[in-house]
């Protein structure tokens, strides 16, 4: 691009309220995806190996993921949260960016390694950025952040129940993705505590996400965004063939307040391999994708 038309891009960048310039507006906008998915907004870049810290988690999603996210929905010196803050990849995006970072996480061991990776990014890039890493209940989120502080909240919540079907999933279904050998990816449990959210049936578990939400929404600037990266599945064992939870978690999100402001599919199929579902009476496709759900807290 000529100097002169860099020049004009950078003094637009303060007319957005996230300071991009309007050709990364607009590449952000329509994500980053394959041709074949020219007219859709599907991201299938995202998925990198994992590092040590990263190994701890049970379902760590890419650092990538979260700095994308976080950068169409706020600008250098904003504060990101994170209420499953998990091992921290949100702060360290948040970090990188030049964010600040707050995040809350139930299991001290997953808290430590979050402070611990954050001070290590510290020491490497020398940042002044403020982060502030809180071992507790999401739910005592009030006691934790003040209200309109929070410009986006980048999170992925445990499923439900979802990581104990995961866990047989990938010892059978896909034990050979790989997302599993390449990624060096894998899948635990985050808890035995009754409290934790991994834990609960869906009902209860969809109860609970709404109050954070109602939560997550008092935190958050008029204006502000929250996007949570989820994917909906197959409870078998109750034998309900498909459990919408991007809509569900859309609902309950604007059943306190908030706008539904935007759907992002993260296409994943790369990563896991395709396998015979129902074969060969009943056809069921594989859910290789995560959804995003964006929503918006109103400005009036």
């Amino acid at each position: 691009m000529p100097a002169r038309e860099v020049e004009k891009e950078e003094k637009k960048k303060k007319l957005g309220f996230n300071d991009l310039t309007p050709t990364e507006w607009a590449l952000l906008s329509k994500n980053v995806i394959t041709e074949d998915d020219l007219f859709n907004p599907v991201w299938n870049d995202l998925s990198s190996p994992r590092n040590e810290y990263q190994k701890e988690h049970g379902a760590v999603f890419p650092v990538k993921l979260a700095e994308r996210l976080i950068k169409m929905y706020s600008k250098e010196g904003d504060t990101v949260f994170d209420p499953f803050m998990g091992i921290g990849s949100t702060a360290i995006a948040a970090h990188n960016l030049g964010r600040h970072a707050v995040g809350i996480e139930l299991n001290p061991k997953f808290a430590t390694i979050a402070n611990n990776w954050l001070n290590d990014a510290n020491g490497l890039f020398s940042s002044d950025m403020y982060y502030k890493i809180v071992n507790d209940d999401c739910r005592n989120m009030l006691q934790h952040v003040r209200e309109d502080k929070i410009q986006v909240t980048v999170t992925s919540p445990p499923y439900a129940d979802f990581i104990q079907r995961s866990l047989k999933d990938r010892a059978t279904t896909h034990k050979s993705s790989v997302i599993q050998h390449e990624n060096n990816s894998t899948v635990k449990q985050y808890s035995e505590k009754e409290n934790d959210f991994g834990n609960l049936p869906y009902p209860k578990f969809l109860e609970q996400i709404k109050t954070i939400l109602g939560d997550n929404l008092k935190i958050t600037k008029p204006g502000g965004y929250s996007a949570w990266v989820v994917k909906d599945y197959r409870d078998t064992k109750n034998k309900i063939p498909y459990v919408p939870f991007h809509s569900d978690l859309a609902r309950a999100g604007e059943e306190v307040g908030w706008k539904y402001h935007d759907l992002i599919i993260w296409d994943q199929t790369g990563q896991r391999r395709l396998v015979l579902l129902g074969y060969p009476s009943v056809l069921y496709t594989n859910q290789n994708c995560s959804f995003i759900v964006v929503f918006r807290k109103p400005t009036k």
